[in-house]
């Protein structure tokens, strides 16, 4: 793997490039192939004489039909780097001119072939737009054709879109700022197609269905560079991968599949440092990465989660987060597992080395008040703890009592360790704090534990009843004398 330099001083993956490959072989299409669409046998003459292309558009199109069925591609388009608008006036027409769904098909095919044969060729794209000052945009035509019902329509001209749209190594020597709007314009718009689309998406459906997959191999390509990922966080992309990645159980091969697919997606936009900080501000998210290495134990899900992870720890607060959400001992676990790939231990060993020294620049209170923070507590050992709670019950009157707020939250928790040890908290706060019964009250804790007295974890009801009893009696010593 190619490494590259680490903010930390270490060594780092580098960012991800975008999906090798034409996407036929990665989402499920039905049975059409790039292979089978270009196959057909097209009567590129009658759009000439209908007047839908050029003469020379004619020729050209003719040329490359050549070089695809010679399978010569790959080899001979270097010719049309120097000719690339021609090429992008072409498709253009073409799209604009053809609506029959073959044809379609056949020029989003070769589209694809010739990106996957030649990526620069999506700078002429940009080139063309700039050098027209705006007019010769041959990415409308491709955004109206994810309105289409045919799913291999769909399919690649979100593929191809996410390509074009993401490439981000043109720059223009005299740069045109009508074009610049109608790319930003472009690119949020299918931003906002793609956000849409996955909404729809249903975790317990997992990968196997072939709307799922083909809007996440659209997604994946459209975070693979900076002006991507900006426009996805911009479309509100991200709560939406958080509940794909809540959703559903990880028992099957599809959804660990989808979990995987979306985790690529997270550690993608971790790369950009803006992108990265939403990430860490995101509710919710790191708790659930370490969920995910704590309960996953599937080596790539592992691998790309520990990547993410390691790109966001200098983010803000995101290095003491993960300590307060539990992260220290899933990676000592891991740490004595063996791993097939090298990174995987590379990774789990630099996050625990690096977190390690947060962890000693931290209070006892600062550890804690961060896995309250998370909503996923653990019986550490703070919890049952004397001293700590007799030096620490003052600080959760600190702002507003904001920690003791958060506290109260984590009664609703749905995970039955988390009720636990929050009830045990409430109760040990209500002993130690001389007016903690009324502090507390403001944020109606009586409910949420009387509630708790039917869970169906004994462990969860024997701290129910210890809070109630607390929250109800005020003289909870004389209570507890007898």
């Amino acid at each position: 793997q190619v490494q590259g330099v680490h903010c930390f001083g270490a060594a780092m993956p580098t960012e991800p490039i975008g999906m090798k490959g034409s996407s036929a072989g990665r989402v499920k299409s039905g049975k059409l192939t790039n292979e089978e669409a270009l196959r057909r046998e097209i009567p590129w003459s009658t759009f000439q004489e209908k007047g839908i292309i050029t003469k020379e558009q004619l020729a050209s199109v003719y040329h490359l039909v050549e070089l695809v069925q010679t399978k010569q591609l790959s080899p001979k388009m270097l010719q049309y780097e120097a000719r690339g608008v021609e090429l992008v006036s072409l498709f253009g027409a073409l799209l604009l001119g053809i609506n029959k769904d073959e044809v379609v098909q056949y020029v989003l095919a070769l589209m694809d072939e010739i990106l996957l044969a030649m990526p620069a060729i999506a700078g002429q794209f940009h080139a063309a737009l700039h050098q027209s000052k705006g007019e010769l945009d041959a990415f409308d035509p491709l955004l109206k054709l994810l309105s289409r019902h045919h799913l291999f329509i769909v399919e690649k001209a979100s593929f191809v879109l996410a390509k074009l749209l993401s490439y981000d190594h043109y720059h223009p020597a005299v740069p045109d700022a009508h074009a610049e709007e109608v790319l930003d314009r472009k690119l949020s718009s299918f931003a906002l197609w793609s956000v849409a689309l996955l909404k729809s998406v249903d975790p317990i459906d997992g990968y196997d269905q072939p709307k799922v997959a083909q809007v996440l191999a659209a997604v994946q390509q459209l975070v693979s560079t900076a002006p991507g990922r900006k426009a996805f966080i911009k479309a509100d992309g991200l709560p939406l991968l958080l509940g794909l990645m809540s959703g559903g159980s990880y028992s099957t091969h599809s959804a660990v599949q989808l979990l995987y697919v979306v985790l690529v997606v997270v550690w993608s936009l971790s790369y950009t440092p803006e992108c990265a900080a939403k990430l860490g501000s995101a509710a919710g998210l790191l708790p659930k990465l370490i969920d995910i290495l704590k309960n996953v134990n599937k080596e790539k899900v592992v691998r790309v989660t520990c990547a993410a992870l390691r790109n966001m720890l200098p983010v803000g607060t995101c290095a003491a987060d993960m300590i307060g959400a539990g992260v220290m001992k899933a990676l000592h676990n891991l740490q004595l597992r063996k791993w097939a790939d090298e990174d995987v231990k590379s990774d789990v060993d630099f996050l625990a080395h690096a977190l390690e020294g947060s962890l000693k620049s931290m209070s006892s209170w600062d550890v804690y008040a961060k896995e309250v923070g998370s909503g996923r507590l653990e019986w550490s050992p703070s919890h049952k703890s004397d001293n700590f709670w007799k030096d620490n019950y003052k600080a959760f009157e600190a702002s507003d009592c904001a920690v003791l707020k958060r506290l109260v939250e984590c009664l609703s928790s749905s995970d039955p360790t988390t009720l636990a040890v929050a009830c045990h908290d409430v109760a040990e706060f209500i002993k130690v704090h001389p007016d903690g019964r009324r502090l507390i009250a403001q944020f109606a804790p009586k409910a949420p534990a009387m509630k708790l007295l039917k869970h169906d974890d004994p462990q969860v009801q024997k701290y129910a009843l210890i809070t109630v009893q607390r929250l109800m009696v005020i003289n909870w010593e004389y209570l507890n004398s007898n």
